[in-house]
């Protein structure tokens, strides 16, 4: 407890001894000293000054410039958003490419198709016309959307 008083009475002490004077003065040796305690007779005090009073306006600005750089924050988050969103569209129209591309292969590779009917134990067997349409549609959607 002791010594949090102590610690205190110096921090007070400091305080006090922010705003006192300095004095100039040139020791035996010639060489120039500053100090707030004088130890000779030809001493030059030096006024130090006192840090510039605030603009009136200065709240005003440094809000406006807060403003400003907010605005500017939100501009860049927004880009990054926009070309987060842009690559998750190219990664999803790539994958969607590549599943038809399969598909397309698998229809080329399969003996016969099948189109779903009513009937889920009875399919439609799709013709050799009707297949060839299919794979056409398929190339022509690749063709136009992932090439």
């Amino acid at each position: 407890m002791s010594r949090i008083i102590l610690l205190i009475t110096l921090f007070f002490l400091q305080i006090n001894t922010a705003n006192s004077e300095v004095y100039k003065w040139l020791d035996e040796n010639g060489k120039t000293v500053y100090g707030d305690k004088p130890t000779s007779n030809n001493v030059d005090e030096i006024i130090i000054k006192k840090p510039p009073k605030q603009d009136k306006h200065y709240q005003e600005r440094y809000k406006k410039q807060q403003q400003l750089l907010n605005v500017m924050q939100e501009e860049r988050d927004e880009k990054v958003s926009q070309k987060l969103e842009e690559m998750d569209k190219k990664q999803k129209k790539k994958e969607k490419c590549a599943k038809l591309i399969k598909e397309l292969q698998e229809a080329k590779d399969a003996s016969l198709l099948y189109e779903d009917t009513d009937d889920p134990n009875n399919p439609k067997i799709l013709s050799d016309e009707e297949r060839k349409a299919e794979e056409v549609k398929y190339e022509k959607y690749i063709k136009e959307n992932c090439l």
